[in-house]
Parts: C-alpha cells; structure tokens; sequence
C-alpha cells in the first residue's frame, strides 16, 4: 500500500501517470515476494518488554537498556512483530528518557522498515510506526509533517482496528493537546480512548484491560485540576482508584504495578486536594503515595513528584524543618539521577522554585536570589523547547491536512473524468464505425435477400417432404410396437401351460425331493417369464408405474445366485456373492429381473470354470450393485449399441447359448425408472464390469 502522506516530502505529494505507473510495478514486483520472516513469539517478546518497562519505570534507565538488548541477543529467531516491540521500546526510551533524536529517529524509521508491504497484515504496528514517525517530528519541531503523520495514523487505525486496539492512537492525540496546555480540549480524546479500552475483551492483555483504561481516567483528572476544575479532578482520580481496586485482582502476578498505580493516583489526589485547601487530606494521600513508591522498583520519579508537593505544603504552613528535610532528599535523587525520567526535567524545576520560597520564607535573601534565578533561566529553557508546540493548531493542522486530501481527491476524480472522456470519444468512433458497416451490410443483405427467398422456397418444399417421411415412420414404429405386442401375447399360452404342468407335478406329492426342487425353478421361472411378456407388452417403464416397497437387497441377491446357480453349475462355473443386508425401496420384481439379467449374461459370456462375482457397496447415498465375470468382453464397436432395444450387438454365448438382446435395454428402463442408473466397463477377452447404481 503507498506510503502515508506524512511520509513524502511536500512538494512530491502529486498526482501524475509516471508515478501512477511506477507505483503499480512496484506493487507488482512486491507480490511476487515470499516472505520468509520468522514466525513472531508474542509471549517471550511482551515478558522482555514488561521487565525492560519495569527498569524503566523504576528509574533504572541503562540497566532497562542493556537488559533488552542482552535479550534480543538470546532471541531464537525474532519475528516482525517481535523486532517491531523491541524498536519501539527503544524509540520511546531516545523520546521519553535518555533523549536522543538521532537514536529515537533510527528506530522509528526502523518500525517502519519492516513492515514494508506488510501494512495489512500488521496492522496495529503500522498505526504504531506512524505515530512513532509524528513524535520524532514533533521534536524536530516539524508540527505541520507531524501533524500529518498523527492524521494518516488516525486514518488508517479508524479504518483497519478495532476500538479496543484503537485506545492508545486517541490517547496519543490527547496528550499532544495536552502538551500544548490545551486541557480542555484533550479531555475529549481521553474519554473517547477511555470507552474505546473498555470494548476489549478477555484476554486483550494486561496493557488493554488494566494500565490503559486507570492511565485514561488519570490524565483526564490531570487535565481538570491543570484546567482549574478541582472538584471534577476528584472525581475522576476516584474514579481510576475505583478501577484498579475492582481490577487489580484479575492480574496476581501485577501486584507491584497495581499498587504502582494506586500511589500514583494517590499523589495526584493529594496535589489537588491542596489546590482546594483540604490539606489534613492532602498529606495523609501525599504521604502514603510517598511511602508506596519511594523504593526500589517503584515508580521513584512520581515519589519525588509527592515529596514535592509535600514540601510546597510545609512551606505553606511553615513547617520549615519538614520541608527542608524533603527538598534535601530530593536534592540528593536529583544528583545521583536516581529515578530519573522524562519527569525529572520538571522535577528539577518545581524544587528549585521551592528552594527558591523555602529561602524567602526563611528570609535567606541571597540564597533565594541565587535560586530564582536558577528557576527563571531553566524555566526559560523549558518554554524555549515547547515554545512552538504551545503555538501550533494541531486541530486546523488536521483541518489543512484534510483538505490536501480533499483536493487530491479532486485532482483524481478530474483524472478520471479526462479518461472517461477519452472512453467517450473512442466509444463515439468505435460507434461511427459500425454503423458504417451496419449501412454496407444492409446493402448487401438487400441484394441477397431474393436469393434467400428462392432458397425458403426449396427449403419449405423439403420439410413437407420430411413432414411426409415422418409420419410414415411413425406409422411404421407404431405396427412395429403392435407386433411385438401382439408376439408376446401369444407366447403366454405355452408358458401358462409349462407353470400348469409344473403345479400338478408338484401337487404329486410322492415325487423325490430333488424333482420337486427343480419343479419349483421350473414354476418360478415360467412365472418370471410371464412377467417378461408384461415388461414387453409396456416397454417403457416410467417412475409413477413402479410399485416399490422395501426390500432386503442381501435376500434379493442371493435368491437371484440360487435360481441361476444350476445354469452356472451346468458350464462349472461359480458364483460369488459378497453383500451385507441393506434394506431400500425398489419394485422387487422388476429389479429381481435387472440382477438376474445381468447374472445370466455373464454366464452365458464366460468361459467354463469361470467365477462370476456379484457385489454390492453402501455408499453415502446410493447402494452400488457390482457384477463381474471374467468372459470374452464387449468389443469396443457395440458399447454404444449394447443398452439399444432392438440392438445389432447380439453374439451367442461361450457355449452357443443364443441371444435375445432386450434384456440390457429392458434393465436399463427398470434401473432408470428407480432414479438409478447402469453402465459397464469392459475390453475384449478381459472380461466385463456391470455397474447398477440406486439411490436410498
């Protein structure tokens, strides 16, 4: 994606079709890339950076510095987003602590480095690196460029985050108002990061559910008493007390930094509850913030800062020896930098304004000469360095910035519009074009349309001719049909005769078991014959004429091996069924017919001491009925005429059985019928597949 715009120089920021041009190649080189970034390692990364936080908050500045990169040195394969938490640390410890330009602009410019063409995919970082890239401007002083950079990362954060991941980006376009001693003003930006911290979930992290959402409530009671409004002051510094009381439970292991946070709110109450005159309040929370922090590994700089206001209230009541005890200790923190942080510039400024009143209280004229002149010139300093941050108008910065953006946009819609008009003229000749062939085209259409009449003419003589040959085929399809008919029809008397005979033998009940055995073939067969007759006479199967009930395909398949079993016996042949019971709705009968149809012929078309194997598979929705036979094939030149009815594809059997060759085309009406289908796979001399497919 391109670069923000804070990140071109101002006069590169331009619209034109080079750039165009070679911003597509490069975005086409860069998808051409394979990433082979390491892995990231979330939770070793944030234990570094907590501890090396820690040092830092400790006031243990390079033992936080040299920790980290000890770490990084050990870290097995850092990831993107691992590199970007280490930079980032550093970017802030050049900006807030150990301040450093050069350094804290390396490492900004870093964050951005490697997430170059990975904006999408890191997206929280990348709104991170912008912000991080605005602070170094910021302290270059470049407060139109920063102002550019805080825009663009609002932008992409408002489009590409949640509100929880957001939280921070608000806070930071706060205390930049805040900086400014625009109090009133920041106050917004923190409520609104405030509700936003408070959509995160469970398991957003220690930062997200504890340090921001007090952080927020804190600074919004800064803004308040810095603005002049004690009581809402009160109010909200209650109101962080409240959440780290109800939330510092839910994180054990931060027990340090809760109670941290609690005595930082606690000296924060206590400065104001002396700006309203409750000083019996003041120093009890002044004191117990005092106590809480003033240690190794708590927040020392912030101690100082209660020791501070501390002392500016025995001076006030003229407790003089307590407040020059206090401003002696913090003396001695201030030369051996003990707790030093980005605070300790103002430190150093409040105690020399209160050395400078504790001498004019004590009437040591001289020395309270000496340090009001220490206070001035510093304080001087101070305002010199924010003297431009105080001034700029970060709102009409975002206001001007916007606009930019407006009239970029502007120059690409006239960008566009010059193209669709190009469109317009192409399209308008395009358009002359074709009428100019449409104009031609009609001419010779016009002189071709006599002879397309001629050729109707000769056309409408040949369809009533075809009309003719039709109905004569039709006819003749019909008397065909009838014959048939009218054959099969007579053939029920032998077979009826052949099923009497069968059941007065078979009414003889003296007769040996084995006759009456094949007697009972004898009579099933003629019935089964009998059914044939009624196939042939309806030859078209349809669904809404099958009666189907449930049946046993196991028992169907093993009735049908047992009534053929004498045919195959007679050649030496066997037949192998492999089937479980599985019960579905068919038409017995007629299916019955399929299967011993298809059993018959491979029979008849394998050899003598062949296996024929019948099969059958339950799949997910359809039962797959399989029969194999190991005989002479089908050639290659009848598989498209083998289902026909009145097919040419007949040959006699391997034993000069003679063949009828409607039994295939009669089954594949039944199977068709059933929803099924049927379809084989076969190579001459090796043997032949039937497949019978039918829906559960």
């Amino acid at each position: 994606m391109p670069l923000p715009l804070c990140l071109y120089p101002a006069k590169l920021i331009k619209w034109s079709y080079w750039r165009l041009l070679l911003t597509c190649i490069l975005f086409l080189f860069a998808c051409k890339q394979v990433s082979t970034k390491n892995p990231n390692h979330p939770a070793l990364a944030d234990s570094i950076i907590d501890k090396a936080s820690t040092l830092l908050n400790t006031g243990q500045l390079e033992r936080s510095i040299i920790y980290l990169d000890s770490a990084y040195q050990v870290f097995p394969n850092p990831g993107v987003t691992d590199l970007w938490k280490k930079y980032n640390q550093k970017a802030n410890y050049y900006l807030y602590y150990n301040k450093n330009l050069v350094k804290e602009k390396l490492y900004a410019d870093s964050m951005l480095s490697i997430l170059s063409g990975k904006e999408l995919q890191y997206k929280k970082e990348y709104a991170g690196a912008i912000f991080a890239k605005g602070d170094v401007l910021m302290v270059e002083k470049k407060y139109a460029d920063a102002f550019k950079c805080y825009y663009d990362g609002k932008l992409f954060a408002q489009k590409n985050l949640d509100s929880c991941s957001y939280c921070q980006i608000t806070y930071q376009l706060g205390m930049v108002r805040y900086k400014q001693g625009n109090y009133l003003k920041a106050i917004p930006y923190f409520k609104e990061a405030f509700a936003e911290s408070s959509h995160c979930k469970a398991g957003a992290g220690f930062s997200n559910l504890f340090i921001y959402p007090q952080s927020h409530l804190n600074t919004i009671a800064l803004c308040f008493e810095q603005a002049g409004v004690p009581d809402s002051a009160v109010y909200y510094y209650k109101s962080a007390l409240n959440f780290i009381d109800s939330n510092a439970g839910r994180f054990p292991d931060k027990k340090q930094f809760a109670e941290t946070a609690r005595a930082v709110v606690y000296g924060n109450l206590g400065g104001v509850y002396a700006l309203m005159g409750n000083y019996p309040e003041s120093e009890k929370y002044l004191k117990e913030s005092i106590r809480i922090n003033n240690r190794q590994g708590y927040a020392i700089e912030d101690a100082q800062t209660a020791q501070l206001k501390l002392a500016s209230l025995y001076i006030q009541f003229s407790r003089y020896a307590a407040a020059d005890s206090l401003l002696g200790e913090i003396e001695h923190d201030l030369l051996t930098g003990r707790g030093k942080s980005e605070s300790n510039a103002d430190n150093r400024l409040k105690w020399k304004k209160l050395k400078w009143k504790y001498y004019d209280k004590t009437h040591q004229i001289a020395q309270a000469y000496q340090y009001i002149q220490q206070y001035d010139q510093m304080s001087d300093s101070l305002d010199e360095v924010t003297k431009g941050l105080k001034i700029a108008d970060i709102d009409q910065g975002f206001k001007n910035i916007e606009q930019e953006y407006r009239l970029t946009l502007l120059a690409k819609n006239d960008q566009l519009k010059s193209t669709y008009l190009a469109a317009i003229i192409v399209f308008a000749v395009m358009t002359i074009i074709i009428l100019l062939l449409v104009w031609y085209n009609l001419k010779r259409y016009r002189n071709s349309v006599k002879e397309l009449t001629k050729l109707n003419q000769k056309i409408s003589e040949y369809n009533t001719q075809m009309q003719k040959t039709l109905t004569a085929l039709e006819q003749s399809q019909e008397d065909n049909t009838r014959m048939m008919k009218m054959v099969a029809h007579d053939l029920r008397n032998p077979v009826g005769a052949m099923m009497t005979v069968a059941t007065m033998m078979l009414d003889n009940k003296r007769g040996p078991g084995d006759d009456r055995t094949m007697l009972e073939l004898i009579k099933t067969s003629g019935k089964n014959s009998l059914n044939l007759i009624d196939d042939l006479l309806q030859i078209h199967t349809r669904l809404e004429e099958l009666k189907l009930e449930p049946v046993d395909m196991f028992t169907l398949l093993h009735y049908c091996v047992e009534l053929l079993y004498f045919k195959a016996e007679a050649k030496g042949q066997q037949i192998m069924l492999t089937a479980d019971h599985l019960t579905i709705s068919v038409n017995r009968e007629k299916m019955w017919r399929v299967i011993s149809n298809l059993i018959a012929n491979a029979i008849k078309f394998s050899p003598s001491g062949a296996v024929v194997n019948v099969q059958m598979v339950s799949k997910e929705d359809s039962v797959l009925i399989t029969i194999e036979d190991h005989g002479i094939g089908i050639p290659t030149e009848m598989h498209d005429k083998i289902f026909d009815m009145f097919t040419e594809a007949k040959r006699p059997g391997t034993a000069g059985e003679q063949p009828f060759g409607m039994g295939l085309a009669i089954s594949k009406q039944i199977v068709e019928a059933h929803g099924g289908q049927i379809w084989f796979e076969s190579k001459q001399n090796n043997g032949t597949f039937f497949y019978v497919e039918l829906p559960k």
